[in-house]
């Protein structure tokens, strides 16, 4: 039993789960989902299962508009997207091995929910030793690192496990190289060989995860996130990578299996709970026994999920109440926490409380 009601999010669920038809909703409704699909990048979504329902002639024509107009964009960043990794393809100097992680590896695996999603950037890993490598060849491919300050720059290189994105000079579109999947200050953070060497390469030196981590991965941008306004569209990702990966394989064991040698078991069990709980997915003993074994020391978990679900229920950001306000606040200190040490998470956010200040003094004294 979810711990709040709200309306639209549970809409949204529903037509995900298909327990409701898109025939179903009424002006209001759709009004009321459309705005929070759009904040989710989540619109192709209802163009896709509208179009499956036979309904999309039903609803009314301003919903309709958008949906349409949310689908040809989807077209448009996948044809980009397809467009520049063609491009990187052909001017890979060194043959650099490139894994493709998130929406980049859904479209490139041709997985179901690579339709449903718009994207913001392109997310590439590479091992850490080949990082100037990579940085080279992105250069040469008319990307370039959109951080000027010296101590952001300095941040992601000695302790995240990504660059700073780079955005194509032309077409405006980012990168994110990643050389982890967590970041370098966390105990977490894990050999990128692993997935590297587990994965299917396509072409040319082009990789995508397993399916396996693909799911894991999903996981892990989740519960390690700091941003959560787009956190049910996350859950969804993994529930139809989930579903899908079932429906292959038969049983979890072998996902199961991946994620404890990884040492990622616990983000896996966590977003286990949450799809039962939110997305109602029936968990078998097995998931169960692991979910229960994976999250029985973690004291704070009760809390965390209570804090997810809210997120996971949010309506329109504009929208927000004091409790979306303060479960987003304990997760995103949780999130930091995780990626580094308390020491350093101090003396970081000492130096961006530093920068920022100097920053308003600096407007101030142009303003006057």
């Amino acid at each position: 039993m979810s711990y709040m009601k709200v309306t639209t999010s549970n809409l949204l669920i529903a037509l995900v789960t298909k327990k409701k038809s898109t025939l179903q909703l009424d002006r209001s409704e759709w009004c009321d989902v459309v705005a929070l699909s759009r904040q989710l990048g989540f619109l192709p979504f209802l163009y896709h299962i509208s179009r499956e329902e036979n309904t999309f002639s039903l609803m009314p024509k301003s919903v309709a508009s958008q949906l349409k107009s949310a689908y040809y964009e989807l077209l448009k960043q996948h044809d980009s997207i397809n467009w520049h990794l063609a491009q990187l393809r052909k001017n890979n100097p060194s043959s650099l091995k490139i894994t493709l992680l998130k929406g980049a590896a859904y479209i490139a695996a041709g997985k179901r929910n690579a339709a449903y999603r718009l994207l913001s950037d392109i997310d590439l890993l590479v091992e850490r030793k080949f990082l100037n490598d990579a940085e080279f060849w992105l250069f040469i491919n008319g990307f370039a690192v959109s951080v000027s300050d010296e101590y952001d720059d300095y941040y992601y290189r000695q302790w995240m496990h990504e660059l700073p994105p780079f955005v194509n000079s032309k077409s405006g579109l980012i990168v994110d190289l990643h050389h982890n999947l967590l970041p370098i200050s966390s105990k977490r953070h894990i050999n990128a060989s692993l997935i590297v060497d587990s994965g299917i390469e396509l072409e040319d030196n082009f990789i995508v995860p397993s399916d396996e981590d693909l799911i894991i991965h999903s996981a892990v941008h989740l519960i390690q996130d700091s941003v959560f306004d787009r956190s049910l569209r996350d859950l969804c990702d993994q529930y139809w990578l989930l579903t899908d990966y079932i429906e292959q394989n038969i049983t979890s064991e072998q996902l199961i299996d991946r994620a404890i040698k990884l040492a990622l078991g616990t983000d896996l069990a966590k977003s286990f709970s949450l799809m039962s709980e939110v997305l109602n997915l029936p968990l078998t003993d097995e998931e169960s026994d692991f979910v229960k074994q994976s999250l029985r020391r973690k004291r704070l978990w009760a809390l965390e999920k209570k804090c997810y679900i809210i997120m996971l229920h949010q309506p329109v950001k504009s929208e927000w109440r004091v409790k979306h306000h303060v479960a987003s606040l304990y997760l995103f200190v949780k999130s930091h926490l995780i990626k580094m040490p308390v020491k350093l998470l101090i003396k970081h956010a000492g130096m961006k409380s530093y920068k920022r200040i100097i920053g308003l003094f600096k407007k101030q004294e142009k303003g006057s």
